[in-house]
Formats: structure tokens, C-alpha cells, sequence
């Protein structure tokens, strides 16, 4: 093997190598190692061949040889649910994201390689799909972690000559081998025919198109989301579920649909899944994760904190109407039907709401605060750009809802 591999990594932090035994993966654990980067290994034992076992221990007696933190999924006493590569690739996910944050760790590192996305892209192209990103992502977060694939410069047969060379164990997926997938279709009659003229001309057509795919972000105006093609739409959702581990086909009739609710509403919540809505508030539309409509209560004395509210009346609380009687307070989600006093007079917080022209999703989760009997005393006021004079703090980290 005449091409020295190298990661560029940084090598100040500590990562997540996402192993199975593969030569690939076994080939991006070895230059982990040899590059002195501080890793552990997550390692997913499906029990769907019957080497299963035997790479298990394979890999846990390699990375006890090498002195390296190994973590394994055991998915024997776990129920399948739909189809078996969806929740087999959710499965695995989760349980990356809990090893990352049981190590502080960067992200995951997976072993995707250049014959991948090839693969892929000519998967895309066959298919005729509406993607977000051509071929595969050096650097993408799913389910809040950062996944980084950093041996997408590389062939297989390169990966796989360096472990032959270094004498580095692994095991060869027979099914790979068949051509009962499609992907296995594409790999064997057109990958590994490719000379390297014509690899390096569809790695060029990747970045050209990939260049002129257009980046989205989670919030947009309603005047441009009005406006944006069907494609541009089905990118645009895609776009944030994918980061979520959500899936789901989005025909031309459910955007269709989506695009007439919103035309004739002025704020309404649409359902994509049961953990992703498409929001609009009046100008904006938001996609946002369900997952941030739970509920919370505090008992605050004069200080509190949770995952998305700051309190501190330390230095008292009288300019929010709050009276030292009042305490133990209880923060909690304010009841749109219950009303609180605006000077002389009692309004609905439903009626506050509308003409704060607050988003629908947040409605559901923004607080009030209760006094010792459970009576209703104060509303924090929503803008998009407000100011708090108050000399008592009240902060409301909206970037962290959702985020628990």
C-alpha cells in the first residue's frame, strides 16, 4: 500500500469510535490509535449472523490488548418494531448518544468510506430522491451529536490493504458479499468496476452538486416558505428531521396540504411525526421537536433554575408584583384560561398570547408564576426582541427548550 491514511482530528478531545469488526471500521479504530486520539468503543451486537458472537469478543479482546474503553449493545432481549434497518439504525444512534454523554465525549466517529458515497450518490440519482445532501455528510448531528465520517477520502480496498499491512483484525459481512440488495447491486456491478478517472469525475459531480444545494435552517419567513418549490419544502423539513433520527415520506400532496393550512392561518402547528411539528406564527415558520412540550413546576423561594429558567428575586421582586407574602412561589406552565390582573383590570393569558403574537408550540410550555395559593401573579411578556429593565432576573433561554 503505497497511500499513507491520516485523520484529521482533533486530538485535544475525546471521541466515540462506532465499531462492528468490519475492515472498515477496524481500520478507523487502529489509526485512532496509532494517531494518539482519546477514544472509546460502541459496538452493536444485532445477533442477525452467527459471527455475531464471535466479533463481539473478537473486538472486546482487541480493545483490551490496546487498553481502550469499550462499550456494547446486547439487542437480544430488545423488541423489533417496523422495519428491521429503521430501528436497527435508531437503536444504534440512541445508544452512541448515551455513550457520548457518559464519556463527555465530541461526537461519534464512523468509518463511511469513499466507495459509500459513491454508493449513495448513485443511489440518490437512480432513485430520482429529493436529498438534503449529495452522497454522504463528512460531518452531520443526529439526535443532538455530532457524527463525523472521517475516512470519506479513502477507498474500501485502501482501508483494507492498511489492515492487512498493520495486521489488523476483522471480519468480512457475508451478505455484503450477495447481491440481494440493492445497495450490494450498485457496489459490485458499478463501484468496483470504476477506474480512477471515472471515480474522481463522480467525486467532482458530488461537490458541484452539492454546491448548488440550498442550506436551510429551522426557522424561515412564512414569505419565503410560501414561495419555495415542493423540493425546496421536502429539503427543508428533511433538512432538521434527519438531525432528530425522524423519517418520513413527504408527498406532493401532504406539502400541498401544509401549504394550504397555512395560507388561511395566521398561527397554527401542523404534525409532520409524532415528535416533529412545522409551526407558523404570522411572518416566521418553525420546525421544532415536540419533545419540548413537557411539564415542569418549581417552588422557588427567591432563587431558582431549571433547564430553560432563570430566577433570582433575591433582591426582591416588587417591580412583577410580587409581594413577600406571595412566597414559596410555584413557576409552572401558565394555564392560558387563567386570567392576571394588568393594573385594574383581569385579563385571559389566551388573550395575552394573541396579542404577543407568541408561536403556537410555545404556548404550551411558557411559564407563569403561581403565588403560595396556587393564584396566577405574573406572565413573562414574549417579543421577538425584548429587553428586560426588570431589577429582579427572569431570563428564558428559548434556544435550550427542547433540548433537555
Amino acid at each position: 500500500m503505497n497511500k499513507e491514511l491520516k485523520l484529521n482530528i482533533d486530538k485535544n478531545k475525546k471521541y466515540v469510535v462506532a465499531c462492528s469488526f468490519g475492515p472498515d471500521s477496524m481500520a478507523l479504530l487502529s489509526l485512532s490509535l496509532k494517531n494518539n486520539i482519546k477514544i472509546v468503543v460502541a459496538h452493536v451486537n444485532y445477533h442477525k449472523r452467527n459471527v455475531s458472537n464471535f466479533e463481539q469478543a473478537s473486538l472486546t479482546q482487541f480493545c483490551n490488548k490496546n487498553n481502550i474503553e469499550i462499550e456494547v449493545l446486547d439487542t437480544a432481549n430488545l423488541k423489533v418494531s417496523g422495519n428491521f434497518q429503521e430501528w436497527a439504525r435508531e437503536t444504534r444512534y440512541k445508544f452512541f448518544k448515551k455513550v457520548v454523554e457518559k464519556y463527555g465525549a465530541e461526537g461519534v466517529l464512523v468509518a463511511h468510506q469513499e466507495d459509500d458515497l459513491i454508493e449513495t450518490y448513485l443511489m440518490q440519482k437512480n432513485r430520482k430522491n429529493l436529498v438534503k445532501y449529495w452522497g454522504i455528510c463528512k460531518e452531520i448531528e443526529i439526535l443532538s451529536v455530532k457524527v463525523i465520517r472521517p475516512l470519506l477520502d479513502y477507498t474500501k480496498q485502501e482501508l483494507l490493504e492498511y489492515d492487512i499491512a498493520n495486521k489488523i483484525p476483522y471480519s468480512i459481512d457475508e451478505s455484503n458479499l450477495t447481491d440481494h440488495y440493492s445497495r450490494n447491486k450498485i457496489r459490485h456491478g458499478v463501484v468496483e468496476k470504476l477506474t480512477k478517472e471515472e471515480r474522481k469525475n463522480i467525486i467532482s459531480e458530488i461537490k458541484n452538486k452539492q454546491k448548488n444545494t440550498e442550506k436551510f435552517v429551522p426557522k424561515i419567513s412564512y414569505q419565503k416558505f410560501a414561495k419555495m418549490s415542493y423540493e425546496n419544502v421536502v429539503r427543508f423539513i428533511d433538512f432538521y428531521m434527519s438531525k432528530h433520527n425522524e423519517h418520513r415520506d413527504l408527498s406532493a400532496k401532504f406539502v400541498e396540504e401544509i401549504q394550504k393550512t397555512f395560507a388561511t392561518n395566521a398561527n397554527i402547528s401542523f404534525k409532520i411525526t409524532d415528535h416533529v411539528i412545522l409551526s407558523k406564527f404570522y411572518d416566521d415558520v418553525e420546525i421544532v421537536d415536540c419533545e419540548q412540550f413537557y411539564q415542569y413546576e418549581l417552588v422557588v423561594d427567591r432563587k431558582a433554575k431549571n433547564n430553560f429558567i432563570e430566577i433570582d428575586f433575591s433582591m426582591g421582586a416588587e417591580d412583577r408584583g410580587i409581594k413577600d407574602e406571595d412566597f414559596p412561589l410555584i413557576v409552572k406552565n401558565v394555564n392560558p384560561k387563567d386570567r392576571v390582573k394588568i393594573k385594574d383590570y383581569f385579563v385571559e393569558v389566551r388573550r395575552q398570547f394573541i396579542d404577543w403574537k407568541m408561536p403556537v408550540h410555545l404556548r404550551k410550555i411558557w411559564p407563569g408564576i403561581y403565588n403560595k395559593e396556587n393564584k396566577l401573579i405574573y406572565v413573562p411578556r414574549y417579543r421577538k426582541n425584548f429587553t428586560d429593565n426588570h431589577k429582579s432576573i427572569f431570563k428564558i433561554d428559548l434556544t435550550k427548550i427542547g433540548n433537555k
